[in-house]
Order: C-alpha cells, then structure tokens, then sequence
C-alpha cells in the first residue's frame, strides 16, 4: 500500500492548470476587481487587527493589499492550489512584504483553534457543495471569538441579467460548485456553521454576475 498522500480535490482559478497563469490578467480585464477589494478591506472592523487570514489566497493581490493596509499585522495566506501558491510566493517576495503562505490539504486548516480574523475574495464559487459546509466550519474553528469574516464572491442577484451572466461562470467552473452561490445560499451555510450577524454589506455588478461581500461574527 502506498504512502503517498492524496492529492487534495480542488478547482483551479480558471479551472483548468494550464490557465492559472492567465488568471490575474483575465480578473482585470472582466472584474473591477481592486475595488471589489478595497471595499472587502474597508470592511475590517477590528480596531488593531493582529491576525489576518486570506483563505484561499490566491495569486496574492488581495494579500498583499492586506499587508499594506494593515502593516503592524500578522498577514498569512492559505491555499490548496499548489501552482498558483508559487506564483503567490513569487509576488510577495519581490514586494519585501513579510507574509506567510501555506498549501493546506482543502479540509483541515493548519491553524490552531481562534488564530485569526479571516477574509476571502471569489473562492467559495469554486469550492464542491460537499466540501462549503466542512470549510466554514474550520473558518469557524480557527476565527477568534468575536472575530470576523468577510467574504466577496458571487450571489444571487435581484438582476435577473446578472443572473444569466453568472451561467457564465457555472459552465467555466461546473455547475455543481456553484449552486450554493447561484441560489443565495451562501449566508445560509455561514449561518448553519456557527456564524452571527451575517450581513451582505455590498453589491457589484461584473461581466460575470453579481459580487457580494457577506459580513459574519463569532460569538465572543
């Protein structure tokens, strides 16, 4: 029997590997995506954040906007997709910034129990309706008490144009992952994992759908 771990179960940023490169300049092209961020940021309502966490980091622009804004922060980002995870490591280490980035095997987080305020920008669209209830409930674990979580990503929009244009999305990336997303039932998964206060706070409008950022708490 063989001891080589499984490799975690996942869908790439484009879906496809040989598109991650293209992943950055495609967002820009079709996303307001700075400002999708910039308000997902703005959103940080912990007065001197110590811990931040970017799931599912990504590329790392949204990690590194973190570490700008909130220089005095322990800034670590997290995420299964090993390729784009290098690409990460390569950007941050020419910016000088200091930020730790760790793969994780898209189950169990690497963290200890209440480490971080957490963040999350267009991952859970991508992430199996098997698996989106598992996450949030290790998000949940690893959030301080009284932390918050902030999460962009696609919804269900009252645009009934917005919502053909997401089919744009759930033909890309399978429309099994997106379902939660598609139905609005993204807020409710967050509640169903422990979660207070949840909120949907913003609304863009994109060549892809509707992007919402959803405003959660646990319990202090």
């Amino acid at each position: 029997m063989s001891n080589t771990p499984t490799a975690p179960k996942f869908i790439p940023a484009l879906s496809f590997n040989w598109l991650t490169p293209f992943y950055d300049r495609l967002l820009k092209l079709t996303m307001p995506e700075e400002t999708i961020k910039t308000a997902l940021i703005s959103e940080i309502k912990v007065s001197t954040p110590s811990d931040i966490l970017d799931f599912g980091c990504g590329s790392g622009t949204l990690t590194i906007m973190l570490k700008t804004a909130h220089p005095l922060a322990n800034i670590s980002g997290v995420d299964v997709d090993i390729d784009i995870l290098n690409g990460a490591k390569e950007r941050t280490s020419k910016t000088m910034a200091d930020i730790n980035l760790i793969r994780y095997n898209g189950e169990r987080l690497p963290f200890k129990d209440a480490s971080f305020d957490i963040v999350s920008c267009l991952v859970f669209h991508h992430i199996y309706s098997s698996q989106k209830s598992v996450i949030l409930k290790e998000i949940y674990r690893i959030l301080k008490s009284g932390g918050q979580l902030i999460i962009a990503d696609f919804g269900r929009s009252a645009s009934a144009w917005q919502r053909f244009k997401f089919n744009m999305i759930r033909i890309l990336d399978g429309f099994e992952s997106t379902a939660a997303n598609a139905k609005g039932q993204l807020p409710g998964l967050i509640n169903e994992a422990g979660f207070k206060k949840i909120t949907i706070s913003e609304h863009f409008k994109t060549f892809f759908g509707e992007v919402q950022i959803i405003m959660a708490y646990k319990k202090g």
